[in-house]
């Protein structure tokens, strides 16, 4: 009995310690509930009913130099499709068919491979998007989204695009990414289970950073204006691809850069060519090669020499049988044996003159100077693909001098011309193209050639146009000091090597206008015909392109 009463008692107090500790237990975690830990279970309680939605940010927009939009992000949808919850899939494809554009067939055949969701299209208009979204058909989600529309069909390429998450993939939209997309925001609330917002609940927001907008330099009415100009120039000449890149000379900030593609195109169906594409100048290059010379001090302007209209730097080259490599060089017209000075060789674009001009230099030393007007580099404008040009690697050929002094074996493109010529026109100034407005103007830049030899060198090329035999002379214009040089070299086409019946015509040249000069190219790619002159020269093809853009800077009184 005794033994009984022991074991209860042991028992007893076993339970009683039991109860002790469950209840130290107890009062442990409502201490740590209610005081230690209690901001951890809140917060974990609140994680079950706290919703986040991004706030996106709104892309900045592309403005033109006239501060008239270009480019802007509008409402749109996407249209997202829950196959499992559609039940009449033909039914679907059949009347989504028509606001797609997209085969019905083809939106019937998605549906019935797709088990997953998926978005049948993105980023369409505000207006199809609202009509769908009025229909409430069941598995078809209507979501907010934004769509990028570009409003200057002239400025596509340059402005480039965006993906459909916004991103810029191309051309300025991609290159000013950073800055135009902005930070998007966050908007956090308290939701009930049925997705409700709890009216009493803590609701934070974090305002988005809206991107920033884009002044570009150039004018979208110019633009097109010269894109209009280009397709006439591509019908007279048969032409494979008409540029126009027209810049202010002291900020390097480009006005024009339009191109127009002829139907025919199959050599230069190359977008953005003006900086992605390379030629071979041709007579535009010699004020740089005779430029050489006359800012060694070896060669005054009134220098004479004796011109024949040809010339033979491999013995017997031009005689009619003979069949070796190319050493006979002549001018464009046939003439008569006279002599001419330095200013009048380059008035009258003389091969033959410029080649005797520049026999006593080197090819090192001409490639030396024209590397200083950025030819071989570069022109760091904002936009993916530029091409480098530069040299032909092999220099001690017997025509290798003669070749470039004129032109040839030589790689470049219209920005680095139009960089190189704004050299000239601003005083000798460097400047780096750009196709967005400057807030200043550097003041800073390297000095390529002195004051002195800048204005030599404008004088030469103003001769051009002013000269009594310049190839330029067909853009004489009362009231405008314009200076510039005709180009053509023979189109070197890929795969057939130099075409006997198509050049590359251009004129480069400048415009003294009330806001400094400013400097222009335009380049006909493969020119083949003129039916306002029998020859296909820079001068009859591209000339009355520069002369009718060039009004547009310098107002009629």
């Amino acid at each position: 009995m005794k033994y009984k009463k022991t074991r209860i008692s042991f028992l007893f107090l076993i339970l009683n310690l039991f109860v002790l500790f469950s209840s130290g237990l107890f009062i442990e975690q409502v201490f740590k509930l209610q005081f230690s830990n209690s901001d951890y279970f809140r917060n974990q309680a609140l994680s079950y009913r706290e919703k986040t939605e991004v706030i996106e940010a709104k892309r900045g927009s592309i403005l033109d130099k006239n501060f008239n939009e270009v480019a802007d992000t509008v409402n749109a949808f996407n249209i997202g499709i829950n196959p499992n919850k559609i039940v009449n899939k033909k039914e679907i494809s059949d009347i989504l068919s028509p606001l797609l554009k997209v085969d019905s067939k083809l939106i019937l055949k998605r549906l019935n491979d797709n088990d997953n969701y998926f978005y049948l299209q993105r980023n369409v208009t505000f207006d199809i998007g609202m009509k769908i979204k009025k229909w409430g058909y069941e598995g078809i989600i209507i979501e907010p989204s934004n769509k990028r529309v570009i409003y200057s069909e002239s400025l596509n390429k340059i402005i480039g695009h965006v993906d459909p998450d916004g991103n810029g993939v191309e051309g300025l939209e991609l290159y000013f990414d950073n800055s135009l997309k902005g930070v998007d925001g966050e908007l956090t609330y308290e939701a009930a289970p049925n997705g409700s917002v709890i009216p009493q609940g803590d609701i934070r927001t974090i305002d988005p950073i809206h991107g920033e907008d884009l002044l570009l330099s150039l004018d979208s009415d110019l633009q097109y204006l010269s894109e209009e100009l280009c397709a006439e120039a591509l019908d007279r000449t048969d032409a494979f691809k008409c540029s126009v890149v027209f810049a202010n000379a002291e900020t390097g900030e480009i006005i024009i850069s339009a191109e127009k593609s002829s139907s025919n195109n199959k050599y230069f169906n190359i977008n953005l060519i003006s900086g992605r594409a390379l030629y071979e100048p041709g007579s535009a290059l010699k004020i740089f090669t005779i430029g050489s010379l006359l800012d060694e001090g070896l060669l005054n302007e009134d220098d004479k020499y004796i011109v024949e209209d040809q010339i033979e730097i491999i013995e017997s080259s031009c005689e009619s049988l003979y069949d070796g490599l190319r050493g006979c060089f002549s001018d464009f017209l046939k003439h008569e044996t006279y002599e001419l000075s330095v200013k009048q060789i380059i008035e009258r674009s003389s091969n033959v003159g410029t080649i005797k001009i520049t026999k006593d230099s080197s090819v090192l030393k001409i490639e030396e100077y024209l590397t200083k007007f950025g030819f071989g580099q570069k022109s760091g404008v904002e936009l993916t693909g530029e091409a480098k040009g530069g040299f032909v690697s092999y220099k001690k050929c017997l025509t290798c001098l003669s070749s470039l002094s004129i032109g040839y074996s030589i790689n470049v493109s219209q920005y680095q011309m139009i960089r190189a010529y704004s050299i000239i026109a601003n005083g000798g100034k460097d400047v780096k193209l750009t196709l967005v407005q400057k807030e200043k103007v550097d003041t800073q830049s390297n000095t390529i050639i002195s004051p002195e030899m800048s204005s030599r060198l404008k004088t030469l090329l103003i001769n051009v146009v002013e000269g009594e035999n310049g190839t330029g002379k067909s853009l004489r214009k009362e009231g405008y000091i314009i200076g510039g040089k005709t180009g053509t070299s023979r189109t070197h086409l890929e795969g057939v090597g130099y075409s006997e019946d198509r050049f590359n015509t251009s004129f480069t040249g400048f415009v003294e206008t009330k806001d400094g000069p400013v400097v222009g190219s335009v380049l006909l790619w493969g020119a083949k015909t003129n039916p306002t002159s029998e020859y296909v020269t820079g001068g009859s093809t591209a000339a009355p392109i520069f002369k009718k853009i060039i009004s547009y800077f310098v107002p009629k009184e």
